[in-house]
């Protein structure tokens, strides 16, 4: 196999990451644009009257207002493929949208080729998210902890190319999603994340839980005993 040409393998990456970043303040800005729309009926509006207002059809305010901004959950990814996480994400609070991105950042600095239940892990713990932050910390799990047990797990991998979610990750971040319906939640926090992951007892995030010493039922108990509080 011919080895690719290093300028222009980071020429790719550097516009991979420049798309990634764009992408991602299209999605937050759509996010926040939707979130606005649907406070506009919640307090009182008509669909028809946001519609005239903003210029929108009435169909796609009603689409807007009901969640489903995204025409369809099915379509070329299938169930729980690219649309899906994508109309998902649309609902992720501003830290748990971060979860993700930190996610993606540490699997690449690792030089790992996938991101798992692991690298979300390693984000949950390094984000901005005071409560869920304190309750992994009780649990010994640490930044410095998480990323030196992901390096045992999942090691180096130097023929790294793009960072697709591996299955079970994309199944934890679905997870969350219904973690949050089931708690009558209309938005995916960091909390609704974690239990995404500890919801899987094969993933890489519960072996690394389960490593350090925390046990994943406690550290749900927790998270449910801190809402309540």
């Amino acid at each position: 196999m011919t080895p690719l040409d290093p300028a222009l393998l980071t020429e790719a990456r550097t516009t991979r990451d420049r798309f990634l970043e764009l992408q991602h303040g299209l999605e937050t800005a759509r996010a926040d644009y939707n979130h606005a729309v649907r406070r506009l009926h919640v307090a009182g509006g008509s669909l028809r009257e946001i519609a005239e207002d903003l210029g929108l059809s009435h169909q796609r305010v009603h689409q807007i207002v009901e969640g489903g901004d995204t025409p369809s959950h099915r379509g070329r990814g299938g169930r729980g493929g690219p649309r899906r996480f994508a109309w998902a994400f649309e609902r992720f609070t501003r830290r748990a949208r971060q979860i993700v991105v930190l996610a993606q950042q540490e699997s690449e600095a690792l030089g790992h080729s996938r991101v798992g239940t692991e690298h979300l892990l390693l984000g949950l713990v390094r984000a901005e998210d005071e409560a869920v932050a304190s309750l992994l910390a009780d649990a010994g799990l640490t930044a410095d902890a998480v990323r030196g047990q992901v390096m045992e797990l999942v090691g180096d991998d130097p023929n790294r190319r793009r960072l697709p979610f591996t299955r079970a990750a994309k199944r934890a971040l679905d997870t969350a999603l219904h973690e949050a319906r089931g708690l009558g939640d209309n938005y995916i926090g960091a909390e609704h994340v974690l239990l995404g992951l500890l919801a899987d007892e094969r993933s890489g995030a519960v072996a690394i839980v389960r490593a350090l010493g925390g046990e994943p039922d406690a550290l749900r108990a927790a998270v449910f005993a801190s809402r309540s509080a």
